[in-house]
């Protein structure tokens, strides 16, 4: 019985330990997520919400589409979009279009997708609270350097489309909440470049 005993864990223990090292890590659902948006266009309407200490929290609707580094989003009756090397602004009121080429941090500020794959380099990445949801990945980034600005990065991403739900910035003071509410993944490359032929063009390159 006992040789029985010793056999049936020589067989489980192994089993075990590979079923260990096959868990996916939330830097791998990130990974995938981030791979995703890459080969695809990601278009959906948003929520962008601003909380500040003793503030009352401030809401802004939109829509963007995004693929790689590259977007395009629109919002307060402006237009905003970065084709890899320039980025354009058009604004409505004015009717005014700036051409700039930003930098490394205006783009950051801009995407949260692309502050999400700079923050996977510097961060502690790893499941957030909820994270055992049978809909969503809950995934947290807590930059090593806390010195960054940014104290928490949160981002939540169905299961089933890896579409992204909503993404949570904490900085000391201030908490940014960004919710997509019909996130789709679409194999058609859109435009990033906006042209307006009666615009004041207003080159900054």
């Amino acid at each position: 019985m006992k040789r029985l005993i010793y056999i049936l864990l020589g067989l489980i223990l192994p089993l075990a330990a590979i079923a260990q090292t096959g868990a996916v890590s939330a830097n791998d659902i990130l990974r995938q997520f981030l791979s995703k948006v890459d080969g695809n266009t990601l278009t959906s309407s948003f929520v962008l919400t601003v909380s500040e200490d003793a503030m009352t929290p401030i809401s802004y609707s939109g829509k963007v589409q995004m693929r790689g580094p590259k977007f395009r989003l629109s919002m307060l009756g402006n237009e905003g979009a970065y084709d890899g090397k320039t980025y354009y602004l058009f604004s409505e009121e004015t009717n005014e279009l700036t051409l700039t080429t930003p930098t490394p941090e205006e783009l950051l500020e801009a995407n949260p997708i692309l502050f999400a794959r700079e923050l996977q380099r510097l961060s502690t990445v790893r499941f957030g609270a909820g994270g055992k949801s049978t809909k969503y990945h809950i995934i947290e980034l807590v930059p090593n350097n806390q010195d960054a600005g940014v104290q928490r990065f949160v981002i939540k991403i169905r299961k089933d489309s890896l579409l992204p739900e909503e993404v949570i910035v904490k900085e000391e003071n201030k908490t940014t909440t960004l919710r997509f509410t019909d996130a789709a993944y679409e194999a058609e490359i859109p435009s990033f470049v906006i042209t307006k032929p009666n615009a004041f063009i207003n080159d900054l390159r």
